[in-house]
């Protein structure tokens, strides 16, 4: 059953309903988009109509993806939009049950354009109902009808049906009065008095704002539909007024001989287009306020936000309503998960990127292809940027950010919203002690800085603490295998360590500094990705063939699951032989 009526508009029949326009559209609205047919009939008539220019509605999900190419989806339900005064033109291929009722809607929240709608000919023909009343006398007044027979048996129809359908054009206009014409002859010379208007010395009082007690989100709708109506006027009267002055600039020219528009008339675009301009501005501020709102940017390292922002600015073309923002903050918390991983990755590949010592190396072998992957040291890392010139008394903004992120990604992993003694509070009351080498620290790190050469080390007081960053890291990357154990044995763990503390030693002796960013830096292509760890895969070949070992979390699990051996290998004659052997000489 097809809930939705969707009846694709054959191009034929698109073709004429988009000839019926009068004028060229300068923003279209397509109120119910389905497959897009309407809109690539629009942009075919009207070539300077670009994708920036359409906004669409569609109340079937499952369309949204194919309508990528055609404009902005802006909502689903079009019958809950609440203003089209930005839109020069509206065009619709509306389901017949709610034809009329798209229709009306679109008159009624049209501030002035063309409307072209196909419609069932039946309400259009022989009206019945109070709402197709209302449409014929519409139709009569500012409009016309065309009927069509056969319009969805054509040979480019992809689901046909023999009803008869009704082509309806609405031009909407303001009066002559509103924009221009003689306002003397509108008043009359005779009833013309001098201007008696006062002005009050004082401004009156500003809102106090916004009671919020019945929610943010309800509070935010209604401010931005004040802030916006407001601002629909404002723009509005600037159009009145530039029409009316336009009356006295010509009676001025014709007594003085000349044109003086130049120095009287200010520049006012058209009115549609000033209208999108401010609409667009004051949606994405609203959308913006929501993210502000919600704590998103005190919780979020700075990758994650640019991230989310990228998303963001789709999301901000929505019409800004109630449940366009739940559904905003519902999809948000469905990535939840995958967005504080990433953000754990954003942490990892800062350090690692900062200084290739803070890295270890490992490999385990899935689906017969071996996976190599990288771990934080356990014990130290340093991080780089933190020098401090003379003339300051803290460290600077990107400093600050970096601590910022490692006490952020601190609370997520121990599962925390924020911790109290941050390292970034560290470095503000204790910038003096720190920068002539005392080491300080919190529950978590202890630091000591380096201010000269601009590095910080910092030493881990829980190294549970990076164990838990390495398997989330390893996991989301699938350098690891998804089911391995954060929490093993401790003595497991060093041992662990410590073998791939000596492989990776092997390792970054045999290649270049460059390797590791080329790996983990997204201003590199694909290629020199590619490139950077077949180095790193040759390199760790050649570290394992002279006895490295190249799996410990491996390890870890075979520690976990096997009993030890009763006896000590044989000496291993060959490089495979001798990889084996010290593996199962660490286990």
């Amino acid at each position: 059953m097809d809930s939705y009526q969707f009846y694709p508009t054959p191009p034929s029949l698109a073709r004429k309903l988009c000839a019926l326009f009068e004028t060229t559209p300068t923003r279209l609205l397509e109120p119910s988009a389905g497959a897009g047919d309407l809109v690539r009939a629009a942009r075919e008539r009207f070539p300077n109509l670009g994708k920036n220019d359409i906004d669409l509605y569609e109340i079937d999900p499952s369309r949204h993806g194919h309508l990528a190419d055609c404009g902005h989806l802006v909502g689903l339900d079009f019958l809950e939009s609440l203003d089209l005064s930005i839109y020069s033109h509206v065009l619709m291929n509306p389901p017949f049950r709610q034809g009329v009722q798209h229709v009306l809607h679109a008159w009624t929240k049209l501030f002035s354009g063309e409307i072209a709608a196909v419609l069932n000919a039946s309400g259009v023909r022989e009206p019945a109902t109070r709402d197709e009343e209302r449409l014929a006398k519409l139709i009569a007044e500012h409009g016309r009808v065309e009927y069509a027979s056969e319009a969805f048996l054509s040979p480019d129809t992809l689901r046909k049906t023999d009803v008869e359908v009704a082509l309806v054009h609405l031009r909407k206009q303001k009066s002559a009065e509103f924009w221009s014409g003689s306002i003397l002859d509108a008043l009359g010379v005779d009833d013309l008095a001098e201007d008696q208007t006062q002005f009050a010395e004082r401004e009156p009082p500003s809102p106090q704002g916004m009671v919020l007690s019945q929610g943010q989100i309800p509070a935010m709708v209604r401010a931005y539909r004040a802030a916006w109506e407001a601002t629909k006027e404002s723009i509005i009267a600037q159009h009145r007024a530039a029409r009316y002055t336009s009356f006295f600039e010509d009676q001025v020219s014709r007594i003085l001989n000349q044109d003086v528009r130049s120095f009287m008339k200010k520049e006012i675009g058209p009115l549609h287009r000033d209208l999108q301009s401010a609409y667009a501005k004051i949606r994405n501020s609203a959308w913006m306020a929501v993210l502000n709102t919600s704590d998103f940017r005190k919780y979020l390292t700075r990758k994650a936000q640019s991230e989310v922002l990228a998303d963001f600015e789709q999301v901000s073309r929505m019409e800004f309503s109630e449940p366009n923002i739940y559904g905003f903050l519902q999809g948000f918390a469905l990535r939840q998960d995958e967005i504080n991983a990433q953000m754990v990755c954003d942490l990892f590949d800062q350090i690692v990127y900062a200084n290739s010592e803070n890295c270890l190396f490992y490999r385990w072998k899935s689906n017969a292809k071996h996976q190599i992957g990288m771990a934080l040291q356990r014990k130290r890392f340093i991080l780089s940027g933190f020098s401090l010139e003379g003339w300051r008394s803290t460290i600077g903004y990107d400093a600050q950010q970096k601590l910022q992120e490692i006490d952020r990604i601190t609370a997520l992993v121990t599962g925390q919203r924020e911790i109290q003694d941050t390292l970034a509070g560290l470095f503000s009351t204790h910038l003096s002690e720190l920068r002539y080498g005392k080491r300080l620290g919190n529950r978590y790190f202890d630091v000591r800085w380096y201010p000269g050469i601009g590095t910080v080390h910092f030493f881990p007081k829980d190294q549970k603490l990076i164990d838990r960053i390495n398997a989330i890291v390893g996991k989301h990357r699938r350098w690891m295998p998804e089911h391995f154990a954060a929490e093993a044995d401790d003595k497991a763990i060093d041992k662990a360590y410590k073998a791939a503390e000596l492989v990776s030693k092997a390792i970054l002796e045999k290649v270049d500094p460059w390797t590791l960013p080329q790996i983990l830096s997204s201003r590199h292509s694909e290629s020199d990705k590619r490139e950077a760890v077949q180095k790193l895969q040759s390199a760790f070949d050649e570290a394992v063939a002279y006895g490295g070992e190249e799996n410990f979390w491996t390890q870890i699990a075979r520690i976990e699951a096997r009993p030890r051996p009763a006896t000590k290998p044989a000496k291993a004659s060959t490089p495979e032989e001798r990889q084996r052997a010290l593996a199962l000489a660490l286990a």
